[in-house]
């Protein structure tokens, strides 16, 4: 997944750093003014910023027009209850105060990325693959598969919207944010590289190419052992 980060702060800028450190993908924000443009520009699972730039360069109203379907989280320091209601009934999805501990904020923000596209768990099946969202790797069966960082945000990625067309520009700015993206040629090679990570499973789990529109997940078959990995 990928967080757009307000880095306004230094508290902020540290938990940017603990994301970035769990192996998250991060676009950082430092200009409080920009924040809009990027939450407007960018493709990101989660918005997080500091309560006190609202109402100075973004309104949760404008931020939440913009992106509807992108879940906000705001980081307060020591709000009131009033506060909290307020901003949870003007759009915000989530309110960690600042003092939390960093598991603590990290484990709210994973919680609310992952259930805005309907996962409840870290874990998640589809049809025979299980990605583990919180360790980052995906498993055929007994088999974990041996993925690159990028093959593994771009199989994420098309996980967690199945049987949904993913444009490739859409698909091609969460894996690499605002920084320069690789010659279509690159990419193709990507794609033909994560297939053939899921080709021992044949029909049942296979990525589709739209083509001049994108990718989509098709899944055709259920694990049969869906239990959750031993930690």
């Amino acid at each position: 997944m990928r967080y757009l980060i307000g880095e306004t702060n230094w508290k902020m800028v540290t938990l940017s750093e603990a994301v970035a450190d769990s192996g998250l993908l991060r676009t950082s924000c430092e200009a409080g003014e920009e924040l809009a443009d990027f939450h407007r520009m960018g493709q990101h699972d989660l918005l997080v910023l500091e309560a006190s730039q609202l109402g100075r360069h973004v309104s949760l109203a404008d931020l939440r027009a913009q992106r509807p379907d992108v879940p906000i989280c705001l980081i307060a320091s020591a709000p009131a209850p009033e506060r909290i209601a307020h901003w949870l009934m003007a759009g915000a999805d989530a309110v960690i105060e600042d003092t939390a501990a960093l598991p603590e904020a990290l484990a709210r923000l994973s919680a609310v990325a992952r259930r805005a596209h309907g996962v409840a768990h870290p874990l998640v099946e589809r049809g025979p693959l299980l990605l583990d969202l919180e360790r980052r790797r995906a498993h055929l069966g007994e088999v974990t598969l041996s993925l690159s960082p990028k093959l593994y945000e771009i199989l994420e990625f098309l996980v967690l919207r199945p049987g949904r067309l993913a444009a490739r520009d859409a698909l091609l700015g969460h894996v690499y944010g605002f920084e320069n993206e690789p010659a279509p040629r690159v990419f193709d090679v990507y794609m033909c590289n994560l297939r053939a990570h899921l080709q021992s499973v044949g029909p049942a789990l296979k990525i589709e190419t739209v083509r001049g529109a994108g990718y989509r997940l098709e899944v055709n078959e259920r694990r049969k052992d869906a239990r959750p990995l031993a930690a």
